[in-house]
Parts: C-alpha cells; structure tokens; sequence
C-alpha cells in the first residue's frame, strides 16, 4: 500500500491547473485523467489536483468550492532544492507573486505566490549558514612546543624559496626576543608565525628605503600550514599585530615580498598595507609595502 501523504487543491479548470504545476515543479505528473491529476512532491509526498466539479458531486453536503477562491485558507509549502528557479517557473506560467524570495526569520528563503485558482504557493530551501571567519590569534612563541612545527615549516621548498636556510632561519625565530615574535593559530591550532624588528640604518640603506622614518618597523610572516593559506590567515593576523603595535605607539609598519610571491602581495594588500617602493635583493625583485598606523606617520 502505497502511504505517501496527498495534498488535494480543488481547482476550476484541471487542464489549466496541470499545464501551470507541471511549468512550475518542472516534472510531468504522475498521473492525469479525468477527475484527478497527481505529482510526485520532493520528500515523497503527492500534489492532487481535483475540478470542483468533482468535488461538488463527490462531498454535496460542502459549500461550493468555486465560492472560496477569493479567501486562501492554507499554503501548500514546498521545501525545494531551488526554490528561487520555482518560482521564476510558476511566475513565468502565469502565478501571481505575493512576496519575493527572501529569508525569513523562522530560518527557510521562501517565496509566495497565488497559482491560477488562488491557492497560495511557497517555495523553500533552509537559509544557508553564514560563512564563518576564521578565528585568528596571536599567541606567545612555546619554545617547548612550537620550535618543531617551525622547523617542519621552513623546511618546505615554498619557505626555503622566500626564507632561505631552514637552519638560519629558524635559529633567527627562536633567538629573538619573545616580545618580537609570535604565533599564529587559526581556530586555535597553530599555522604560522609572525616576526618583527627595526630594521637598522645600514639595513635600509642596503634596500634603498633609508628615507623611511628610524623608527620603522618591519615585519615577516609565514604561514606554514598549506590548509590554512588563501583563508585570510595572514591579513588577519597582521591586523591584529598592527593594532598591537599602535597601542604601543608604533606609527608605521613596513613589508617586504618578492614580486614572484604573488599571494603575499594580495595579504598585505588585504591587511591594508600599501606599495611604497621596488628593490632589488640577491638579484630578486622585492616590493616593499608600508602601513601608517597613526594619521603623521
């Protein structure tokens, strides 16, 4: 026995009503002959379609259906892959619209509409999520726990290109002063690391960037963990140092990148640093990029 639930619409004009749900469910009905048209609903179960003329012989004792068309009682609710592409197909087969697609604050995107004989017609989809931000922190270097992942970190070839010696490298992370050097967690597993210094004169002299203010201070970021990269990992952790950095009356910070290091350009971009001057290192082409992080700067 087949125990699938029936929604039954009377309708005026059943060739009418079949041509406008199959236009706006997009499938052909199940069945269709005198007296009765059925589809097949997502979730299984079935939309009936009867001529009030039937209903009038089949229930007599009922007021007449056709006098009930102007005062809509019940919806029929549709939970719908789609529901916006539903209801351009029912608008486009003739239905009124009587509230656009949009969410709704019971948690469904629903659209409402009359069909041709007055019955009221939603389509709905539960409202997607939305997307999460990552959760980015900056936390104190754990010389216990954290100098192996870095290690692991410089070792790969994407590091050695922009780092150079993973040894070098790493001894320069892990001698430094703690105030200077931090770890990046994303949803609180670390996934990088953050460095940052003045730079001495002869520093910048040798970058051709003297003219920029003693006081500078220039940054480095890695972001060893490949899940973690192009999920805004590294903007948002140079956000919050620059805030750092300003409550500790820091008034401008400076980035280098190598012009072949295309995601870094886009993250400090991103973390609101801008181009300040080309330079050559080794032989490579660098763009350093400056953020001012109070208005003189």
């Amino acid at each position: 026995m087949n125990t699938a639930p029936r929604f039954i619409l009377y309708v005026s004009d059943q060739e009418r009503a079949r041509a406008f749900y199959e236009a706006a469910l997009g499938v052909a009905p199940r069945l269709h002959t005198p007296g009765m048209t059925e589809f097949a609903l997502p979730g299984g179960a079935v939309l009936g379609l009867m001529p009030e003329a039937s209903v009038r012989r089949l229930l007599p004792t009922l007021p007449d259906p056709a006098l009930g068309r102007s005062w809509p009682r019940a919806e029929t609710y549709l939970m719908v892959a789609s529901p916006s592409a539903y209801l351009a197909r029912a608008l486009e087969a003739g239905a009124t619209e009587l509230s656009p697609m949009r969410a709704r604050d019971w948690g469904d995107d629903v659209g409402y509409c009359l069909d041709p004989d007055g019955h009221v017609l939603a389509f709905a989809a539960p409202t997607p999520a939305p997307a999460r931000s990552p959760t980015v922190d900056l936390r104190p270097l754990d010389p216990e726990h954290d100098v192996g992942r870095i290690a692991a970190w410089l070792e790969e070839p994407e590091a050695r290109r922009w780092w150079g010696d993973p040894a070098a490298a790493l001894a320069e992370i892990v001698d430094r002063d703690p105030a200077t050097v931090a770890v990046i967690a994303w949803d609180g597993r670390p996934v990088g690391v953050l460095c940052w210094q003045t730079p001495t004169r002869e520093e910048m002299e040798e970058a051709g960037l003297a003219d920029l203010p003693g006081d500078l201070v220039d940054v480095d970021v890695l972001v060893g963990e490949t899940g973690a990269r192009g999920h805004g990992v590294a903007p948002e952790a140079l956000r919050q140092l620059c805030a750092r950095l300003r409550e500790q009356g820091v008034r401008l910070v400076g980035m280098g990148a190598a012009e072949a290091n295309a995601p870094a350009l886009v993250a400090y971009a991103r973390a609101g640093f801008v181009p300040y001057r080309d330079f050559e290192e080794d032989g490579e082409g660098y763009r350093y990029f400056t953020r001012a992080l109070v208005e003189d700067a």
